[in-house]
């Protein structure tokens, strides 16, 4: 992409950590303003997708999209059609209106690979989803649990009839965090998803667009952290692009997904988001989650409301080994 292709909450935490020089030349190359081939082909293959945008209050919610493998077609390089959409419980679907800014992740758990994609929603309505790409660019593996999800399994809103979920699926449960149910969910989750997003400022020179975003977190059970009402969660070392905690820094608003994969249910929470850049050192039950990594940060959520939708997901996914980091195994 031409000129700058980070906002200022981005450009100041790469600052702040000593990145700036090495990212900013790296991001020019890395973050590109269309669909590249290979980012057209992976997408053809997923079976499930990402999808985030801002409620009419500008609060973010994430959702799962699940298909056969093409319901995700980048027909061209700057056109990504999605042959599903949420169903009518799911919070993110009053969000979907044209223009919207949308985040979509491309992830293939089993083999390890990401694409982010963020652009506008041109069309949101039956049949599917059509995103009009604005940034496409590949994330690591580094934190990923590979998981193979269970094909001829029964998740909501599939957009193929072999996928199709029952005739009367559960109803989405208002609930939590304080939720037994929630709270088990929490503390066994080794894997979940973050939706931010970030608004244009006048005062920015470099005229960093507005967008969605939407990532995947991972880290070893328990690493999402609840007490006294708040959840935490260390923000380990990547690829010093800071996405994510660029947003958070600007706008704390975000949405957290946090699919239980024995199930196939998923929590969707919204809340606020306070970053803590210096964080002490873990207490002693928190120690050994972080053993081997290195953290950036921790963020502490407040919830400010939460959605448990059962039957999204294919249950019982098979974990096919441990994540890894450039440094260690999970």
């Amino acid at each position: 992409m031409d000129g700058e292709v980070f906002h200022p909450g981005e450009r100041l935490l790469q600052a702040h950590f000593g990145a700036r020089a090495r990212v900013a030349e790296n991001g020019v190359r890395a973050i590109q303003p269309a669909l590249a081939p290979p980012h057209q082909a992976f997408l053809q293959t997923l079976r499930y997708v990402l999808l985030a945008a801002s409620d009419a209050q500008g609060w973010p919610w994430a959702s799962a999209l699940l298909g056969q493998a093409g319901f995700v077609d980048a027909r061209d390089a700057s056109t990504l059609h999605i042959r599903a959409r949420p169903c009518e419980d799911d919070p993110l679907l009053p969000a979907l209106v044209p223009g919207a800014a949308v985040g979509v992740l491309g992830i293939d758990l089993a083999a390890r690979r990401r694409i982010r994609v963020n652009g506008r929603l041109a069309h949101g309505g039956p049949p599917g989803t059509v995103l009009a790409v604005a940034q496409a660019y590949n994330n690591c593996p580094q934190y990923i649990w590979p998981r193979a999800d269970g094909v001829g399994a029964s998740p909501r809103g599939a957009a193929s009839p072999s996928l199709a979920g029952p005739a009367e699926p559960p109803a989405a449960i208002a609930t939590s965090v304080e939720d037994p149910a929630v709270r088990a969910l929490l503390a066994r989750a080794d894997t979940f998803f973050i939706a931010s997003s970030y608004q244009a400022r006048d005062d920015d020179p470099a005229r960093v667009a507005s967008g969605m975003d939407v990532s995947h977190r991972g880290g070893r059970p328990g690493f999402l952290n609840l007490a006294h009402g708040r959840l935490s969660w260390p923000e380990y070392t990547g690829n010093a692009y800071f996405n994510t905690l660029g947003n958070l820094l600007v706008d704390g608003r975000c949405a957290l997904l946090v699919p239980d994969f024995e199930t196939g249910a998923v929590l969707q929470l919204q809340g606020l988001a306070t970053l803590d850049l210096s964080p002490p050192p873990a207490a002693p039950a928190q120690a050994g989650l972080d053993e081997g990594l290195r953290r950036n940060a921790v963020v502490h959520l407040a919830p400010r409301q939460a959605v448990l939708r059962p039957g999204v997901l294919p249950p019982d996914w098979l974990l096919l080994d441990r994540a890894s980091t450039r440094d260690t195994t999970l």
